[in-house]
């Protein structure tokens, strides 16, 4: 009981940061049976998120791009934990809605050996309900200003991100989820696994 309370409370003050900027987003919730999207790998291969899944628990990691410092940094430590989860008997992936030729520099640039796939086409992102579409000033700030093309990472014109998320998946259906529009405040991994360890 403890140890439910701490985690509760680890996740309240993270989630006290995002208050100043919640965007409109409307996340799936717990006890959600997961959808059945597509998503395509760095072969540039097309697979159903249910034969990702498969039979196993599954850590479902929502993340910007690997052009985003914070998620790489996030990505990086999660990796760090990601033998402790598996022991545990879950699965680690991430989704991003870089394209599939650039799943590889998240991988490199993370130092991480967890699976990564594309949802450039925002098939799964929309289905979990995720979806932020960047506004046509911040696309130009973003362009011309950090010299950074959201239409080439993701090979697409849509102009949307992810919020960052985590979903723990379970027998299908949704067990857990950390949302957070503040793109700079991630679900530590030390508290994601103490979470793992409560189911």
């Amino acid at each position: 009981m403890n140890k439910i309370i701490f985690i509760l409370t680890l996740l309240a003050t993270q989630i006290a940061f995002s208050q100043e900027q919640m965007y409109e987003v409307c996340p799936i919730k717990v006890g959600t049976e997961v959808p059945n999207t597509k998503l395509t790998n760095d072969k540039d291969e097309e697979v159903m998120l249910s034969a990702i899944i498969g039979d196993k628990p599954t850590v479902m990691i929502f993340y910007r791009g690997a052009w985003c410092g914070y998620c790489i940094q996030h990505l990086a430590e999660l990796n760090d934990m990601k033998e402790e989860m598996e022991k545990l008997g879950y699965r680690v992936i991430g989704i991003t809605v870089d394209k599939a030729e650039k799943l590889t520099v998240s991988s490199k640039k993370a130092e991480s050996e967890i699976p990564v796939y594309s949802d450039a086409q925002l098939e799964t992102i929309m289905a979990f309900g995720l979806d932020w579409k960047v506004d046509n000033t911040m696309y130009d700030k973003y362009k011309n200003e950090y010299k950074l093309d959201l239409e080439e990472w993701s090979g697409e014109v849509h102009h949307s991100l992810p919020v960052p998320a985590i979903f723990v998946v379970k027998d299908s259906t949704i067990e857990f989820q950390y949302v957070n529009p503040n793109y700079r405040t991630r679900l530590k991994a030390e508290t994601l696994l103490a979470v793992l360890k409560t189911f």
